[in-house]
């Protein structure tokens, strides 16, 4: 009875520290105050960090109010000071850096004018009311807010005085370069800014997929990075405002995340960011603590180098006024393993955990399997691999399993891994049913020499047949490097509806092995991440679309 109590307080304990995850928090907010009580010429403050977890002050001035629209004002203000100058103006890391006046907070740093000079320092904010109404915005509905379309017009009531001149437009635009190209030849009184450009970094993630990614990223307004990869063991600090966080799309050996600035915190609830980070709507995203390393002061834009660490959270909407969480909540997350093996070398594990939503996975499971490919081989040449795809599902009572072998003469990593943008389709975008996917395990073993034959004949059993006949081919085959010829034979049944006449026999490799086309192994590879939510093949069910992943288009077969 005792051991029993034990064990008891043990669970207690454990389940009762969940909540102190990121430090407890009053269940109060700071106190805000309202635009309408804002006024140009007001000074403040405002927090972020620009290295390690130290949270710092640099100071703000309010120059102006400009109108987009209904729930669409945005603050213009000037950011001052060492901090400011350190950092070489508003850098990508600080969105949703609050900023204060008289103590009371009144936005989350949202756009900067990305351009060296006097004006570095000229940034707008998202008022905390519209940040706030993210806290109440239903748990349901996955669409991206109409809002956050680009690019926008915000204007002012009268022209504010800056600088730069008089302004009395801003053209919010969807990236830095769109800015600088207006900037270049703008209209009288107006600039073009952009949103501060949230940069993705990036661990473990070979170039190769780095360019998939960014071009599948392209439509965000996010810059992805080659990092160092993995996470940053340190004790995390408080999630507060000002506080560094980071959004986790791939976790574990392949990292892919953002990093940000909280804006506001009540309760366990927090508002980030002050602009969106990919508009998803609703989004279960991990959040976690973040380490800065430094400000890079680059040419295009300074932004901040860091990592992430212990997870404090989830996401819950990603809009366009900036990104909700809650803090001690921690989402689901689709697990990747990658085993490959070249030739008797030792076998290298990958592991990740990748978000669940669907239009993210499509994404993020071929660049992670890609990635893990290209470090474990760690070359670039020919060869021959045995490949096996393993997926499992809630609602499948089976593991879907693809057998197969494949060859390329001059990439076989990329070769390899061919069908994982159709096993990505199959649990996350499929046309017949929403699956819960559980996880991936993809098994590689690479050797040199390669494992083809040439087909040299094909004689079928008779030259004459009719619809609906069955009919056997006897097939010729030379193995690679000289060995004796086999021979094989293969079955198939004239279609029903087939019209008379003469027709001609093709026989080949079931898989893409001798692909007409000829398009290189890397081009192939992202046309199939980019061809993922067209249904592919003749599946009238998802019975089908499993039956065809596991037996159909094989090299193997004939």
């Amino acid at each position: 009875m005792r051991r029993g109590w034990g064990g008891l307080a043990v669970l207690a304990m454990v389940l009762g520290g969940w909540p102190s995850v990121g430090r407890a928090a009053p269940t109060a907010g700071a106190p805000i105050l309202p635009l309408a009580q804002v006024r140009s010429g007001m000074t403040g403050y405002g927090l972020t960090v620009l290295q390690g977890t130290r949270i710092e002050r640099f100071g703000i001035q309010i120059l102006g109010f400009l109108k987009g629209g209904p729930g669409s004002d945005l603050i213009l203000f000037r950011a001052t000071g060492p901090v400011i100058q350190e950092a070489g103006g508003t850098a990508a890391g600080m969105s949703g850096s609050p900023i204060y006046v008289d103590g009371r907070v009144v936005g989350g740093l949202s756009y900067g004018y990305h351009f060296a000079g006097k004006d570095a320092d000229l940034s707008l904010a998202t008022p905390i009311e519209e940040m706030l109404k993210l806290l109440a915005a239903p748990a349901s509905g996955e669409g991206a807010d109409p809002k956050g379309d680009l690019p926008r017009v915000f204007d002012a009531a009268a022209p504010i005085a800056t600088s730069a001149g008089p302004i009395a437009r801003v053209v919010v635009m969807r990236s830095a370069p769109d800015a600088a190209a207006y900037n270049a030849h703008p209209l009288p009184q107006s600039i073009a800014v952009a949103p501060t450009a949230v940069s993705v970094f990036t661990g473990g993630v070979s170039p190769t997929a780095l360019a998939l990614l960014a071009h599948r990223l392209g439509r965000y307004n996010v810059v992805p990075m080659q990092g160092y990869g993995g996470t940053r063991e340190f004790t995390p600090p408080a999630v507060e405002p000002g506080s560094s966080v980071g959004i986790e799309l791939s976790r574990g050996d392949i990292e892919i995340g953002a990093i940000g600035t909280v804006t506001y915190r009540r309760g366990n609830q927090i508002l980030a960011f002050g602009h969106p980070l990919l508009n998803a709507g609703r989004a279960a995203i991990p959040l976690s603590a973040a380490w800065i390393d430094t400000v890079v002061r680059s040419l295009d834009f300074p932004f901040k180098e860091g990592s992430v660490g212990p997870l404090v959270g989830s996401t819950t909407q990603d809009r366009s006024t900036g990104v909700a969480g809650e803090v001690g909540r921690f989402p689901r997350m689709f697990s990747v393993r990658v085993r490959v093996r070249d030739g008797a070398g030792p076998m290298r594990e990958t592991d990740a955990q990748v978000v669940r939503r669907d239009d993210l996975a499509e994404s993020l499971v071929p660049t992670v399997v890609l990635s893990a490919v290209q470090r474990s081989l760690d070359r670039v040449s020919n060869g021959s691999a045995r490949v096996r795809i393993g997926l499992r599902s809630r609602g499948i009572a089976h593991e879907i399993v693809r057998e197969d072998l494949a060859f390329d003469a001059s990439d076989i990593a990329t070769a390899s891994v061919l069908d994982i943008p159709s096993a990505t389709q199959l649990l996350f975008g499929n046309f017949f049913k929403a699956l819960d996917p559980i996880d991936m395990t993809v098994d590689i073993t690479v050797q040199t020499r390669p494992n083809t034959a040439l087909l040299v004949a094909a004689d079928p059993a008779q030259r004459t047949m009719r619809p609906g006949q069955r009919v056997r081919v006897e097939i010729g085959l030379v193995p690679y490097g000289g060995a004796d010829p086999v021979t094989r034979t293969a079955e198939f049944t004239v279609p029903p509806d087939f019209p008379k006449g003469p027709a001609f026999l093709l026989v080949g490799s079931a898989g893409g092995l001798n692909d007409p086309a000829q398009i290189p192994t890397g081009q192939k590879f992202q046309l199939l991440v980019d061809l993922q939510r067209i249904p592919q093949g003749n599946a009238a069910s998802l019975e089908d679309v499993v039956d065809q992943f596991e037996h159909l288009g094989k090299n193997t077969e004939v």
